[in-house]
């Protein structure tokens, strides 16, 4: 069975999300419809789980934020299909290419967390991030937490 944290699967959705937007501009240009087709499935699949990995608990107003951000992208990944605009597939891509970019810095610090005390950069490092925040090395006063509900296609495979 294969595991990731969720840092990495967020990380993981982004990029999926991204190539995918890349792949059905590339398909729109060349007139292949059916490869534009799958391509714009995946990335809305991941978007989805994006939003679905959401937890409201953690901070509630970056969530509704978010929430807002991905529903957006879901709108542009729709009219850039169903127009076939390009324009809009690069109105998503460039607020997932954000994002992600954000992530990263989040993705990072995880990685100098779990090696700021000693550990290695594997899930055991990882694992500082779900403590509670005044527990956390790096920044404990850190609004974004590294510790999304995990997307629901990792929790069926878990089970």
């Amino acid at each position: 069975m294969l595991s990731a944290h969720p840092v990495e699967i967020v990380h993981l959705l982004y990029r999926v999300a991204i190539d995918n937007l890349n792949i059905a501009i590339s398909c729109q240009k060349t007139g292949d419809n059916f490869g534009r087709s799958k391509a714009v499935t995946k990335a809305q699949k991941a978007v989805h789980e994006l939003m679905f990995a959401l937890d409201p608990a953690v901070n509630a107003p970056s969530t509704r934020n978010l929430t807002e951000l991905y529903d957006y992208v879901q709108r542009q990944i729709i009219a850039g299909h169903t127009r076939r605009s390009e324009q809009s597939f690069e109105y998503a891509l460039g607020v997932l290419t954000t994002l992600s970019e954000g992530w990263s810095g989040v993705r990072a610090q995880a990685l100098v967390c779990g090696a700021s005390d000693g550990r290695s950069n594997d899930e055991s490092g990882l694992e500082l991030l779900t403590e509670p925040a005044e527990t956390r090395c790096c920044n404990p006063d850190a609004t974004i937490r590294a510790r999304p509900k995990p997307p629901r296609a990792a929790m069926a495979r878990a089970k």
